[in-house]
């Protein structure tokens, strides 16, 4: 990934598109064309769209559970191959993914890259072996939690480890593109850990800022930062705080300012 990149995410249930209005004191989620929300973000500049899967546990994995899938979950796979004839725009797909078989099926479906989570903290060897099947199509999720990263099995001896150090055990499994999200800053309201992002996009990977992105301010300050590749924007754009065309508008001013 070169420069910096803006990724809005759509969030799927039952293969609709979720955005949200104000309701009183809080927000309501409305269903809408995924298709449709799609286009309009492809319209306003996006070069990727993140689809993130409500609907889990992710259930394509055969080996785990022998070809049964949810309905919610097999909706939203109808709505990727939908996509991928709608829109130009490459997809990157996310949540619940557990297994190579799911990883793979994804990417036969149109998918240009998958997210893989929990399960990739909790199995190195999957990783290994989703690089080893195509690079390019894995973004690994790191999560951080108190300055430490959530979950993961890659040093046994070590589950304390700091985001920054997985991030060098996953450069050296051939891991390319990180997906960086801190549960403590997001939990607070703080906004995204801009400085434990550059700290993971230090070790080498592309690191893309998740979480707690509710201003167009964070976003800038997110791309004048060296070491961030991009952001992934999901509810703040579906709650209409800002437009997908402001936040990539936003992105690029502040990637003029790095230093």
């Amino acid at each position: 990934m070169s420069g910096f990149t803006v990724i809005p995410a759509i969030e799927l249930r039952g293969g609709a598109a979720l955005k949200y209005e104000s309701v009183g004191v809080g927000t309501r989620a409305n269903r809408a064309d995924a298709a449709a929300y799609a286009k309009e973000l492809e319209a306003q500049g996006a070069t990727w769209i993140h689809l993130f899967n409500l609907d889990g546990p992710f259930t394509v994995g055969e080996a785990e559970h022998s070809g049964s899938v949810l309905a919610g979950a097999q909706r939203n796979l109808e709505t990727l191959m939908l996509l991928t004839k709608q829109v130009k725009t490459p997809l990157q797909f996310g949540g619940g993914v557990r297994d190579l078989d799911g990883l793979k099926r994804l990417v036969q479906l149109g998918a240009r890259r998958v997210a893989l989570g929990d399960a990739a903290m909790r199995d190195p060897a999957l990783v290994r072996a989703a690089v080893a099947f195509n690079a390019d199509a894995v973004v690994v999720s790191i999560n951080a939690k108190d300055g430490i990263a959530v979950g993961q099995e890659w040093v046994r001896d070590n589950h304390r480890l700091r985001p920054e150090d997985l991030a060098v055990e996953l450069k050296k499994a051939g891991v390319k593109h990180v997906i960086y999200q801190d549960a403590t800053a997001e939990a607070t309201g703080a906004g995204p850990n801009i400085i434990g992002a550059a700290r993971v996009g230090a070790a080498g990977v592309d690191v893309i800022v998740a979480g707690g992105i509710t201003t167009l301010a964070q976003i800038r300050q997110c791309a004048a930062t060296p070491g961030i590749a991009g952001v992934l924007v999901g509810k703040a754009i579906a709650q209409g705080k800002f437009t997908a065309k402001q936040a990539i508008e936003t992105g690029e001013a502040g990637f003029k300012e790095r230093k």
